[in-house]
């Protein structure tokens, strides 16, 4: 297993590391990941009746309302927890910048490898892949990019401290928690290809495919309205023969 170090790529849009879009990537990532769906019931549904618990006067006690109050046994909870839609926003261009700030935050502290091997991302036994990483010196927490679909993806859950990820899943956050980046050789290109906005060609449309069949099928079409359209003879002579 060969390793060398990725000092820079060339896609990268950003001369220097804006910690501040970091920062703002990173909440709205932590954010949007915790929903809040903790609910408590409100007074009309716990359970009970609306009476008064006892007469207002002459008992000697307390005035007191219907048992689901609050401060009853039973009774509902104040202020509770409710289930809200909280998602924080954030401009494309400022979540673009701080994914290539955290990148180049690696790369110019030269944590960023690159594992030149095309067996790597065959191994199925996990003995395997723990052995081919020891050889990177790795330490603490890091993340290992491989192409999607590679069998090596299985072979990696079980290692302490590495997170896998395909080169389309990177987000800021893992770049933020990561002491450490791997890639493969395929997944850096196609890592790359993503940083420059390159997208995978399109295949042409079923309508643009289905044109020529159509063309053919308008003029079998056109051909069988002549044929319809000649006089058909008849053999024999007519009734007035």
């Amino acid at each position: 297993m060969k390793y060398s170090k990725v000092t820079e790529l060339p896609e990268l849009t950003v001369s220097k590391v804006n910690f501040a879009h970091i920062a703002l990537a990173y909440g709205r990532q932590l954010v949007n990941a915790k929903p809040r769906t903790a609910k408590t019931k409100r007074l009309f549904e716990v359970r009970g009746s609306g009476r008064k618990v006892h007469r207002q006067k002459g008992t000697g006690l307390s005035r007191q309302g219907e048992s689901r109050n609050p401060h009853m046994r039973g009774g509902v909870k104040a202020h509770g927890p409710l289930p809200v839609k909280r998602e924080r926003g954030l401009n494309k261009k400022v979540r673009r910048s701080a994914l290539h700030s955290a990148l180049k935050y690696h790369l110019d502290r030269g944590e960023v490898s690159l594992l030149k091997s095309s067996e790597f991302e065959a191994y199925t036994r996990t003995s395997d892949a723990y052995s081919a990483l020891v050889r990177s010196g790795y330490s603490g927490r890091g993340i290992v990019v491989v192409p999607e679909g590679a069998v090596v993806h299985r072979a990696l859950r079980n290692i302490a401290g590495i997170s896998t990820r395909t080169p389309l899943c990177i987000s800021t956050g893992d770049l933020v928690d990561a002491n450490f980046i791997i890639f493969t050789e395929r997944a850096l290109a196609e890592f790359r290809a993503f940083l420059g906005g390159r997208s995978k060609e399109i295949a042409p449309s079923v309508e643009e495919e289905a044109a020529p069949e159509t063309d053919v099928e308008v003029e079998v079409e056109a051909a069988i309205d002549e044929e319809a359209a000649q006089p058909v003879e008849t053999e024999g002579g007519g009734e007035d023969e």
